[in-house]
């Protein structure tokens, strides 16, 4: 994938979200384009896409999880997400594991990590959606541990 995310934010009708995105990155501690190659990874940066599961918006929010925010607001979900994706790497130290909460739950990795017979595995889509962040996040010079 490697430089189509940098492509896609360097668009002129991609340069306010990516302000934005900028600007939460600053506020919450997060480093540099984590949250704009996040954006991509989950929207294409499209503040009005859809998935089955019932996540909308740039973020890709689930309103059933997250009822405080409005998934349609690009502002507000980016804002939102940033803080949220800072929050998880509070809580499960790394950035990486913030990245797997973020795809497939707090809960989830948790008991993941926990371990044990009962724990979950985790899912192929998970394992890609964290190695494809950083591994382009690498290639554009950010390496994030």
């Amino acid at each position: 994938m490697g430089a189509r995310w940098q492509d896609a934010a360097a668009q002129p009708e991609n340069s306010a979200l990516v302000a934005a995105m900028h600007e939460a990155e600053a506020r919450y501690g997060i480093p540099a384009d984590l949250v704009v190659r996040l954006a991509w990874q989950e929207s294409r940066f499209k503040v009005d896409a859809h998935n089955a599961s019932g996540a909308s918006g740039i973020m890709q929010i689930v309103p059933r999880w997250h009822p405080g925010v409005n998934p349609l607001d690009p502002l507000a979900a980016i804002d939102y997400g940033a803080r949220y994706l800072a929050q998880l790497a509070r809580q499960f130290g790394t950035w990486e594991l913030a990245l797997k909460a973020y795809n497939w739950g707090p809960g989830n990795v948790a008991a993941w990590l926990r371990g044990g017979p009962d724990a979950p595995a985790e899912p192929m889509e998970t394992q890609n959606y964290s190695a494809q962040i950083l591994a382009d996040l690498a290639e554009a010079g950010r390496v994030i541990a």
